[in-house]
């Protein structure tokens, strides 16, 4: 057999291969992947959205805090300082990552980075704070009340 036959039938069992393996992607392949994690929508929805999820959580959290009403008002007081601070920030992080992407540059990253740490330790104040307007004895729950408030962050 020549040369020339036998990289003929190689290419035809290569493309025969190939042919079938794609068809076994398309067959299991259920569609483009999903990402876990916060859903990001738009508009009016989204901002509905995000505010209710949020008042579910404010209410939670003053019942497992067991907060009487003078600690909800200064909870919700902080937990609307926090909310604006923190979509500030967000926002800037945004804008800077854009312009990032537009001309990249370590003193940009450097930005982003200080605004991310800069979240960080106002979060860390926001929780430090709510822990001040407790008594001895609701401190019992705050742990748990930290947990679930991560949890929320890092969605």
């Amino acid at each position: 057999m020549k040369k020339e036959n036998i990289y003929k039938i190689c290419i035809i069992i290569l493309f025969a291969l190939n042919l079938i393996q794609m068809g076994g992607f398309l067959i299991i392949s259920s569609g483009p992947p999903r990402f876990e994690g916060r859903e990001r929508i738009e508009g009016r929805e989204g901002m509905q959205r995000s505010m209710n999820n949020k008042r579910e959580f404010q209410g939670k959290a003053t019942r497992m805090l067991e907060l009487n009403k003078e600690q909800q008002i200064k909870f919700s007081e902080f937990a609307m300082a926090h909310d604006i601070r923190i979509r500030a920030m967000q926002k800037k992080q945004r804008e800077l990552i854009g312009k990032y992407f537009n001309q990249p540059s370590d003193s940009i990253l450097d930005l982003i980075s200080n605004i991310e740490t800069q979240k960080i330790k106002f979060t860390q104040r926001h929780l430090n704070d709510v822990k001040d307007i407790l008594h001895k004895d609701q401190y019992y729950n705050f742990e748990q009340f930290k947990k679930n408030a991560l949890e929320i962050i890092l969605k």
